[in-house]
């Protein structure tokens, strides 16, 4: 098994029943942080002792968006528009086949799943402990509306089953009061909740939750070790220096910096592109999966985004990086990690030009581990 912490405190996180464990998460999105953070927090729980299945609910919001053809992307404003989006599909189809071929087979081959379920009344009621998490699980503009599944609203009863959060986010914090009450119904089914970011934990407890104690946990990324991701990651531009760039959110401002710090590094830039893009260079990589995702974040010089688990994996390999701060209203998840951590200067504006600057990651990694610790402490206790 992979060592997630010191050797020497192994024992403090051994139990003695193994207990069956369902995880409810967007482990099917074919988003690099939605899988990776799925099989960190699998991989840790088998760690714990236990055994663990990944529900696999392919809800239609999670599963559609991502199909090779999705009539959706093709919509425009007028018949030109939609001729043109047609015609770059077309152009990109063989790349998009690629990368969700790529997603697939790391599904499939990396995570423990459960039979396949497409609706929240048809998940199973055989495991001890329901875990629901990571990632925007609550977040309504993703679900449509907060889906039952991911507060453990299911088609039977409770009984001596426990269900818990582990590092649940949402963009942003309920707006209405009809809301906010749906919400506090909704998670008084929880027995343990913890959430990704501080903002969320601070709404949760002021406004939502009185039941149980709202703790912020590390993202799964964080919580297992560097060698585990060495053994998935695939590399493909080894012994070559380069500025990687990442972007979720888009911004013309990234690849700017990323340019002058390249300039300053004597690297190249090369990006990997969230979305596909019927024209691009030899720097623009389109059919990158998700092992190879966390090995080009690993044989970086340095790495700029506007991504939150780009910044995990930065950290994770000590790699020198710049987080956009884009003032949009979604810089909260890299934020709350980054303060965490006491690498709040690592977000910079994005209208800046910064000097590159290496960060020293000894002070960091002893934080890290405490952060770890207490992470494992969090889903040791509440198991």
């Amino acid at each position: 098994m992979f060592i997630i912490i010191d050797r020497v405190k192994q024992q403090e996180f051994k139990f003695i029943d193994t207990m069956r464990i369902g995880i409810l998460t967007f482990h099917c999105a074919h988003n690099y942080g939605a899988v990776l953070q799925c099989y960190a927090l699998q991989q840790a729980i088998k760690y714990l002792g236990h055994d663990v299945e990944v529900i696999d609910y392919r809800p239609n919001f999670l599963v559609k968006p991502y199909n090779i053809i999705y009539l959706k992307r093709l919509r425009a404003k007028s018949p030109l528009h939609t001729i043109k989006k047609c015609l770059d599909e077309l152009l990109v189809l063989k790349k998009r086949i690629i990368r969700h071929n790529a997603f697939d087979s790391f599904i499939n081959s990396k995570l423990i799943l459960s039979e396949r379920i497409i609706k929240c009344d048809k998940i199973p009621s055989k495991y001890d402990v329901y875990i629901m998490g990571s990632d925007q699980i609550w977040n309504p503009k993703i679900t449509h509306g907060y889906d039952n599944a991911y507060f453990g609203n299911f088609n039977f009863k409770k009984g001596k089953r426990r269900y818990i959060s582990y590092a649940a986010s949402m963009e942003s914090s309920a707006t209405d009061k009809r809301a906010e009450e749906e919400l506090a119904r909704l998670l008084k089914n929880l027995d343990a909740i913890s959430v990704r970011e501080n903002q969320l934990a601070d709404f949760l407890t002021r406004d939502i939750v009185s039941h149980v104690k709202v703790e912020t946990v590390l993202d799964p990324t964080l919580i297992v070790d560097r060698q585990m991701w060495d053994k998935i990651a695939k590399s493909t531009l080894s012994g070559m220096r380069y500025v990687l760039i990442y972007q979720i959110r888009q911004d013309v401002n990234t690849r700017r910096i990323a340019t002058e710090l390249a300039r300053q590094l004597n690297a190249t830039v090369v990006e990997i592109t969230a979305n596909f893009r019927a024209k691009g260079g030899t720097d623009i990589l389109q059919c990158v999966s998700p092992e190879e995702f966390v090995g080009l974040i690993r044989d970086s010089t340095c790495v700029v985004t506007t991504s939150f688990h780009a910044t995990s994996f930065s950290i994770i390999y000590n790699k020198p990086f710049y987080t956009l701060q884009l003032s949009d209203g979604n810089d909260s998840r890299a934020q709350s990690l980054l303060q965490s951590l006491l690498l709040s200067d690592r977000m910079i504006n994005k209208e800046s030009s910064p000097i590159f600057t290496d960060i020293d990651y000894k002070k960091i990694e002893v934080r890290i581990q405490k952060l770890k610790k207490d992470a494992l402490d969090f889903l040791s206790t509440n198991i």
